[in-house]
């Protein structure tokens, strides 16, 4: 016989199908991990990017604010001395002598005490204070107060300032290697230009602020490269343990299959090869009607792989029409008495009447039958099989009840799947698929089923469905 090397031939083609998808599986989980990491370290990017450009922003709007607030003590109506000393040199009166006269203030007038006409300016405390310096038209410095002295940083802001009466805002000029933040502000008097005032600050502690938030922002960036590099691991992990587990039950269901195929094409093969060396009538019909039983076997379980392959697709129809679950319980078990009768089995059913749900009635009957004769198999002969029918609230039980050895505890979770069958049912005939069948017609009628074992001893099966006005409702 050549059946044996054909199916380790299968069996390693098999193995090694399953060992190229563990591979590709391996790289598509290594390339979700990178583009995650990219996309978040992207996102982390970003947002330190928008971080920086608001901090440096905010600050740079504080020493403008300060600068602001520092040439606002130019108040031409209480710098009294600056109006006499500037009125003058353009031709105007100040305000404490009379028209047309010069005054006697000079610019020598003001000390460098802090002193300034009526406005009194607070002393300098530090060179990240702001500075300020007061020219008249002729840009002839008046007064400086600050860490600079006597020096005027932006001359061309100042004459743009006379020029045009409008401040020039906040531009950056250097002095001994440092850059100072400017501001220039013109200062009016009786509505004319008289003079101007500049006041400036070290942009040192405003540099260095944003270069530790680069810092700090860097430092960030390379553990959030970190962190994020081992979420994406887990996190793509995480979602492709469903699909690994997927790929293992199909890997179980095609050797499970292959396994199921196997025995009554042997079976077949056997017998085709037998007849073949000692041809004989009898031989010949006995072969035929065996080749016949095992062909049926084989019709039946690749119908249940192709019911369940377009189950899994959704491509299977459901009817909905109401069903008396009651009649359909009665006349079922009724049909199966004769074979309960010959194997020695007696067959009890309890159904309470009036019982309907909405659904399939020709899934329903499969799902009865699956039951049925999943409990017969299991009952030995003068055991019992009882089936009940009940309502629940808004639901109905349907439990099929065997006498059987039971289901072993390590068996329950596994039950329902496909080709699956515990040691004890090995040695009974079926291909695996019946309860996995079954549960699919349950779950596709919005049900539930679950096993269990009874007490003292044999194997319980419970259905619920939802009654008729719940089904039609839902």
């Amino acid at each position: 016989m050549v059946a044996g090397p054909t199916w380790r031939r299968l069996g390693t083609a098999f193995a090694r199908a399953s060992s190229s998808h563990d591979g590709s599986l391996r790289s598509v989980a290594a390339r979700l991990a990178a583009q995650t990491v990219a996309l978040l370290l992207v996102m982390l990017i970003t947002l330190e990017v928008v971080v920086y450009i608001i901090t440096r922003q905010t600050l740079l709007g504080s020493l403008e604010t300060t600068l602001k607030a520092r040439a606002s003590q130019a108040d031409p109506n209480v710098c009294h001395a600056f109006q006499l000393i500037c009125g003058r040199q353009s031709g105007l009166s100040g305000p404490s002598g009379p028209p047309g006269q010069p005054q006697t203030r000079e610019p020598s007038d003001f000390s460098g005490n802090g002193s300034f006409g009526f406005r009194t300016f607070r002393p300098i405390s530090g060179p990240s204070e702001a500075s300020a310096a007061f020219v008249d038209l002729d840009l002839s410095l008046v007064h400086a107060d600050g860490a600079l002295g006597r020096v005027l940083l932006g001359p061309t802001d100042a004459r743009k300032a006379l020029q045009t009466n409008r401040a020039q805002c906040c531009t950056v000029h250097a002095f001994k290697s440092q850059d100072y933040l400017v501001y220039t502000a013109p200062i009016q008097s009786n509505g004319r230009v008289v003079g101007a005032v500049q006041t400036s600050i070290s942009e040192h502690q405003y540099l260095q602020t944003l270069d530790t938030l680069l810092e700090a922002l860097l430092v960030v960036a390379l553990l959030g490269l970190i962190t994020s590099g081992g979420i994406s691991v887990a996190l793509v992990g995480r979602a492709l343990r469903p699909i690994r587990a997927a790929m293992q039950r199909q890997r179980a269901f095609v050797a499970d299959a292959a396994h199921e195929l196997r025995t009554p094409l042997a079976i077949q093969r056997t017998v085709g090869e037998v007849v073949m060396a000692e041809p004989s009538p009898d031989d010949l019909q006995a072969a035929v009607a065996q080749m016949l039983g095992e062909n049926q076997h084989l019709t039946k379980l690749v119908e249940d792989l192709s019911l369940l392959a377009r189950a899994d697709t959704n491509a299977v129809s459901i009817e909905r029409r109401p069903v008396d679950l009651s009649s359909l319980v009665a006349e079922t078990t009724h049909e199966l008495a004769y074979l309960a009768e010959e194997k020695g089995v007696s067959l009890h059913a309890e159904v309470k009447d009036h019982i309907t749900t909405v659904g399939d009635i020709l899934r329903l009957r499969q799902l009865l039958l699956i039951l049925l004769d999943n409990a017969l198999k299991h009952s030995p002969a003068g055991g019992a099989l009882d089936v009940r029918l009940s309502p629940q609230d808004d639901r109905v039980s349907l439990q099929v009840r065997d006498s059987g050895p039971g289901i072993e505890p390590a068996d329950l979770p596994q039950i329902f799947d496909r080709f699956y069958r515990s040691d004890r049912a090995r040695t009974g005939q079926g291909s695996g698929l019946g309860l996995a069948i079954g549960k699919w017609i349950v779950e596709a009628h919005g049900g539930q089923i679950r096993a269990g074992n009874a007490s003292p001893y044999g194997a319980v099966f419970t259905v619920t469905l939802p009654l008729a006005r719940t089904a039609l409702t839902a």
